[in-house]
């Protein structure tokens, strides 16, 4: 009895021993597959297998261990705002609605939520930017859109008062809205910086806004 429990204690020990070796090489891949699938997001966006390494460790042990799904949601919303193709401000291309709309719950989780104030932030700036982005067909929905995106960007600075896309967007918001012009009357918004970065204000020169 007692030889066949340490056998039994053995070949336990054995397993475990071997499952935190699979969970280390787990933990690698996704160190790893963040770096290079940033770098990889830069070049190609659309590329669908995006910040999603395969695992040898079932349950997400690996990702959960890291603690890393909020830098990945985060991640995915920047990339969706940017695959909505914001610059095509007529579009009516039923894809890219669909995308803007991801775009818009994605975002709205985060800002919605209790995490890191400072991507809270970031997300509400985007949630902005999508408004004055968005199409608009009479001149009560533009008001709507400018009305609410001011709203988002107020609040993304009281997230974070450092966060200067955010100041860039409102400053053009509240231009235009004073002045009573069409939300088109600017440079597309860029999302397209380092994808755990938010790049919400316009690709002017920074104080110009939108």
């Amino acid at each position: 009895m007692r030889l066949a429990g340490r056998i039994v204690g053995t070949l336990v020990c054995l397993a475990l021993a071997a499952l935190l070796v699979l969970l280390a090489v787990d933990v690698s891949h996704w160190r790893d597959a963040l770096r290079a699938d940033d770098g990889r997001y830069r070049t190609t966006p659309s590329a669908g297998d995006l910040w999603n390494p395969e695992a040898l460790v079932p349950l997400a042990a690996a990702r959960k261990g890291l603690g890393v799904d909020d830098d990945l949601a985060f991640r995915r919303a920047v990339r969706a705002v940017r695959l909505a193709r914001l610059e095509d401000v007529r579009t009516s291309d039923t894809r890219v609605l669909i995308q803007r709309a991801e775009a818009k719950d994605r975002l709205e989780a985060i800002a919605a939520g209790v995490g890191d104030p400072a991507r809270r932030s970031r997300a509400m700036t985007l949630l902005g930017v999508l408004l004055l982005a968005a199409p608009v067909a009479s001149s009560e929905e533009q008001a709507a859109a400018l009305k609410a995106a001011v709203t988002n960007l107020q609040k993304a600075i009281s997230l974070d008062p450092d966060n200067s896309d955010a100041k860039f967007n409102l400053e053009y918001a509240l231009r235009q809205r004073s002045a009573g012009l069409s939300a088109r009357g600017g440079a597309a918004p860029n999302p397209s910086g380092a994808p755990n970065r938010s790049r919400g204000a316009a690709t002017g020169a920074p104080g110009s806004g939108y």
